[in-house]
């Protein structure tokens, strides 16, 4: 209760402090990846931010913990082109994949096209043991990828299509899904899902339904856990004062898991040895907004940080009682602080 009257009057002061950031905020023309890992040192030609998506199969503190309950993490992150315009050429993402504690054989991502009325499938990039980072491999002998890990490795795949194969123009949806199956069979994925404006001379069909920056974590009968953030477009400039974006971390209608717990908080490092959760901000069961896709501000005093480049970590849990673990989707998103 304490937590939820300090949100509200933090809300209340943030409208006197900072406007908000919203689809009438000014956009950079061209800059980095705001948040990038050095790894990706690409000169965009438009801003944008390095968005991390994370599943995670881990067990509640009441769950038993073996091989089945627990399969790590796998991160998917991108530098993306948030609401940006793309009117020629092609839309090209370098995306990295991390496997941490993860006894999966990583199989592939695929980047996928959706508007109001279909979705497609337009590239497979495979996860492949002795492919250079910054390609696209195709499958091994077995039609499947072959990257297996012990502890925490990544690699890079780049992902490249003209912008004519969107089917319209307008705001268009692109979608990133990675795939790890699991050696009990069951299967992890992560998924990112994100806007651009396409002016490719087609009919326009805006994309409508859940139109906003979310990631999925999926797990094999669990389904869907996602966390998002509603206030688009991301910042492409500094903020300060208090930021209050909206967020929703709630489960996904049709047949998955409800939401466990939520947990929102800055700059967290849980690789970290002790594991470091970052400045909390919230850390409650169930949602975070009503299920499913409610949502509702979290105020952020950008006072009390350092000028400079933030990650902003927002995790949703969904406990799965019959297979006795917990699948957590997790979206980090960089903002840029200065005071």
């Amino acid at each position: 209760m304490r937590r939820f009257l300090a949100l509200v009057i933090a809300v209340t002061l943030a409208c006197t402090l900072v406007p908000a950031l919203g689809s009438g905020s000014a956009r950079a023309a061209a800059g980095p990846c705001i948040g990038a890992p050095p790894a990706d040192g690409t000169a965009y030609a438009e801003t944008r931010q390095f968005i991390d998506t994370q599943a995670w199969w881990m067990p509640d503190v009441d769950q038993a913990n073996n091989s089945t309950t627990n399969t790590g993490h796998v991160h998917m992150g991108a530098c993306i082109p948030e609401r940006e315009t793309l009117n020629s050429g092609n839309i090209t993402v370098n995306v990295r994949v991390i496997l941490h504690d993860n006894p999966g054989t990583a199989n592939y991502v695929a980047m996928v096209f959706k508007n109001s009325e279909s979705e497609t499938t337009v590239q497979k990039c495979y996860l492949r043991a002795t492919a250079p980072d910054f390609s696209c491999p195709g499958p091994g002998k077995s039609g499947e990828g072959d990257f297996v890990c012990t502890g925490t490795c990544e690699r890079w795949l780049t992902f490249s299509r003209p912008i004519s194969a969107f089917k319209h123009s307008g705001l268009q949806e692109v979608r990133f899904r990675g795939f790890v199956p699991e050696p009990d069979g069951n299967t992890m994925q992560t998924n990112l899902n994100f806007q651009v404006n396409i002016q490719n001379g087609k009919s326009v069909s805006d994309t409508e339904r859940n139109a906003f920056l979310r990631s999925k974590g999926w797990y094999t009968h669990a389904l869907y856990c996602e966390s998002s953030l509603r206030s688009v477009p991301l910042p492409d400039g500094p903020v300060s004062g208090i930021w209050a974006p909206e967020v929703g971390l709630t489960t996904h209608p049709g047949g998955s898991r409800p939401a466990s717990h939520s947990f929102i908080s800055i700059d967290p490092d849980f690789h970290a040895i002790p594991s470091n959760p970052g400045t909390v901000l919230w850390d409650s069961a169930g949602p975070y907004g009503a299920e499913p896709f409610g949502a509702a501000p979290i105020a952020i005093d950008t006072r009390t940080l350092a000028n400079g480049v933030h990650k902003l970590h927002l995790r949703t849990s969904c406990r799965d009682n019959k297979l006795g673990s917990t699948n957590s989707g997790v979206t980090v998103i960089p903002f840029t602080v200065a005071n």
